[in-house]
């Protein structure tokens, strides 16, 4: 039921204070009325922050959460196992499907990479840039005879012996009108090659992330298999020195050494007992780099590179094609390219504003006087503008362009230079890695036959204890030092890898977000 306010009751406001409303005029009521109904139409911005996921949830905290019933956060939500590239990859050298899917994870995940993506469709939506052939078509309601209805009063005053002549009629109008440009000089062509060259950069540029992404990924990945070979090494180690402070020990309480070599012994099994608590630290870093260049949330724990992965030998050498073939291949170079080819199309805009623009130009309404019967209006032509003067702006714009030309295509050379510098760096320093990783592992080989050789004369009591000590140090730090070239070696693989570029990083631009 709807009820009635009483007009006879009692008004609660305070006498002699007028409302808001009632000291405005009618003209201003309409007026805050319009603008009332048009803010309503404007939505305030509510920005919702992400729920913060619990990162720092320990295991008690997890075991206890969930023997309550409470939801369990898991350490790390994988993202799409779909494949995001479509051609042949690089990483497929290696052979190892972890790795290829750990990377394929990154490139549809990481947040930078989906930010970059999302630039190309968001510039090529720019409305300044003419979107087809009917970007120049305008049409709508004539600023000049805009459709309304007025009450036309017209008079004059008596003149003997005429009386006054007074006329009052209706009048009705309404009428639309339509222009279009004739791209005749392909002012609007050359517009829409501007921004299409800026689009495509943009693809070039998330095109770089891709395979800088890869890269990192993948030097990630070998990062944590020789962190774990290093730990492996380092606990071995630990063992040979626990065994060998047993001997000691025991050829002391034979009274065979004095108490110093037993001391020794002792202070070197607690200095490599030190560093593997280190080495833990440090695989959980680069798991919780991995993790999140994979937009997954960061996590230390060491479960997303498989327990069984070793270091893996070097691939078969790729091919290097020719310098010339490296401006198709790396993205740096196409990028360079498109930046030439924009300002070029600057220049021939710049030009091109300097001919006349045409247009047709085309109108249709009615009119009609007390409402009888309408007369129909129509007009067509063409109207030319033919800017001749505009304060030397246009001059000034094409000195502008000349020197920016002239910069990108330095600019490209540099890009060129610098791919094929890139390539040679890499293959020298892989050329030179190979014969110094050759050289540690002979050396290895070696210092494993010393440290045999030390330590079945000190068993057999025709040697110090010292040159055992030396041996077990140098075949360590030997060891160690192999790991590490190996490790560089396949650094720099990767390095020529991501040097000779390639087209599959395409198909990463073309993702859906």
């Amino acid at each position: 039921m709807i009820r009635m306010s009483d007009p006879t009751a009692a008004d609660p406001r305070p006498a002699g204070r007028a409302t808001p409303c009632a000291r405005l005029s009618p003209s201003a009521l309409l007026v805050m009325t319009s603008l009332a109904g048009a803010c309503s139409l404007v939505r305030p911005v509510k920005v919702t922050p992400p729920p913060a996921p619990k990162a720092f949830l320990s295991d008690l905290e997890a075991s206890q959460s969930k023997a309550s019933g409470a939801l369990d956060t898991p350490r790390s939500e994988p993202g799409s196992a779909e494949r995001a590239t479509e051609t042949a990859v690089w990483w497929s050298a290696f052979a190892d499907p972890a790795l290829d899917r750990a990377i394929q994870e990154a490139l549809r995940n990481n947040y930078l990479i989906r930010d970059v993506r999302t630039l190309i469709h968001e510039n090529a939506l720019d409305p300044a840039v003419p979107q087809g052939w009917w970007w120049p078509l305008q049409i709508g309601v004539p600023a000049t005879a805009p459709a309304g209805i007025q009450r036309v009063v017209v008079g004059s005053p008596p003149v003997p012996p005429t009386d006054a002549l007074q006329l009052k009629y209706t009048s009705a109008n309404i009428g639309i009108t339509a222009s279009y440009q004739i791209d005749l000089w392909g002012n609007l062509d050359t517009r829409r090659r501007v921004g299409e060259d800026v689009v495509e950069q943009q693809r070039q540029s998330t095109e770089i992330v891709a395979q800088n992404l890869a890269e990192q990924v993948a030097q990630l990945w070998f990062d944590i298999l020789v962190e774990r070979a290093l730990k492996d090494l380092t606990e071995s180690e630990v063992r040979h020195n626990q065994e060998l402070f047993d001997l000691v020990k025991a050829r002391f309480d034979q009274h065979l050494v004095p108490r110093l070599v037993v001391l020794q012994q002792e202070q070197q099994l607690l200095n490599i007992q030190s560093q593997v608590p280190l080495i833990a630290a440090r695989i959980a870093l680069l798991n919780s780099q991995l993790t999140a260049l994979l937009g997954r949330l960061p996590a230390p724990h060491d479960d997303l590179v498989p327990a069984e992965r070793r270091l893996p030998d070097l691939p078969p050498a790729p091919g290097l094609g020719t310098p010339g073939e490296l401006s198709e291949t790396t993205p740096e170079m196409r990028l360079a390219r498109l930046r030439v080819t924009e300002i070029e199309n600057r220049v021939n805009q710049n030009l091109s504003s300097w001919l006349p623009t045409i247009e047709i130009l085309g109108s249709a309404g009615v009119v009609s006087f007390s409402f009888s019967e309408p007369l129909r209006e129509s007009f067509a032509g063409v109207r030319l503008s033919w800017p001749v003067f505009d304060g030397g702006r246009r001059i000034t714009e094409a000195s502008q362009l000349e020197l920016t030309l002239k910069r990108r295509k330095w600019q490209y050379e540099l890009a060129m230079k610098t791919a094929i510098g890139r390539v040679q760096d890499a293959l020298l320093q892989e050329q030179s890695q190979v014969e110094s990783l050759r050289s540690l592992r002979a050396q290895v080989e070696l210092g494993q036959r010393l440290l045999a050789e030390a330590r079945k004369l000190f068993e057999q009591g025709q040697s110090d204890y010292l040159p055992v000590l030396a041996a077990l140090a140098n075949l360590a730090a030997l060891e160690r030092d192999g790991l590490r070239a190996q490790r560089l070696l396949l650094s720099y693989r990767v390095q020529l890898y991501r040097a000779l570029g390639g087209t599959w990083s395409y198909a990463v631009t073309e993702l859906p977000d």
